[in-house]
């Protein structure tokens, strides 16, 4: 998987990175809301609980993916991953 900034602007009222991001994943489905929040905090040096996954887009067939995140300055978000581990073992 590949990762590209498009854009990326600082809201200082809200005290957060807005990042649009192109992730392309050749011969994969569409990558989970826990693999880009971990593909963003990793390629942004920050830590996964203040990366936040707004939207995940991709069109039928494509090889890429819209998404929005936020990368928070203070503020903590639920980790994706810890989320679907929780809904595998209630299956």
């Amino acid at each position: 998987m590949k990762l590209e900034v498009r854009n990326e602007t600082y809201n200082r009222f809200m005290k957060r990175k807005e990042i649009d991001i192109v992730i392309e994943h050749p011969e994969e489905s569409t990558p989970s809301m826990a693999q880009v929040q971990h593909l963003i905090a990793k390629h942004l040096n920050t830590s996964i609980e203040k990366t936040e996954i707004k939207t995940i887009y991709t069109s039928k067939g494509s090889p890429y993916s819209l998404c929005t995140a936020f990368v928070w300055d203070n503020k903590t978000v639920k980790d994706h991953a810890k989320k679907e581990e929780k809904k595998e073992g209630a299956e």
